[in-house]
């Protein structure tokens, strides 16, 4: 097998979840390797994860945003968009506005949807 990675990786066997958006519940998984670039995860079988999240690990307190380089059943390589934590100031308010603009969109979508009267009503 071609060795792919540009930093070196350390097994490990860590807790970690999934956060895929704020408004819906944390995956839970298995961090397995971990490098300063990714990681591999394991998944149960039925989770289809999209190819861009968040990487929560609770042990370390850690954030990062990740994106799917392979998929091999239930494993998932992992490659970390930038080497800094996502769990630092700058990015922990990136993603605090980020949130908040797609709950003002989402409650935004709902109240036009409540506006229209029903087809037959005069």
């Amino acid at each position: 097998m071609i060795e792919r990675r540009q930093t070196a990786s350390r097994r490990v066997c860590l807790g970690g979840r999934v956060r895929v958006v704020a408004f819906l519940p944390d995956i839970d998984c298995i961090v397995r390797d971990v490098s300063l670039g990714g990681a591999k995860i394991g998944i149960l079988p039925e989770v289809r994860l999209p190819d861009c999240f968040d990487l929560f690990i609770p042990c370390r307190n850690e954030t990062r945003r990740a994106w799917v380089a392979w998929r091999a059943g239930t494993m998932i390589g992992l490659g970390f968009e930038a080497t800094r934590a996502a769990s630092e100031p700058e990015v922990v308010a990136r993603r605090l506005a980020d949130s908040e603009s797609e709950v003002a969109r989402l409650r935004a979508a709902l109240l036009s949807g409540n506006d229209r009267a029903p087809a037959g009503v005069h």
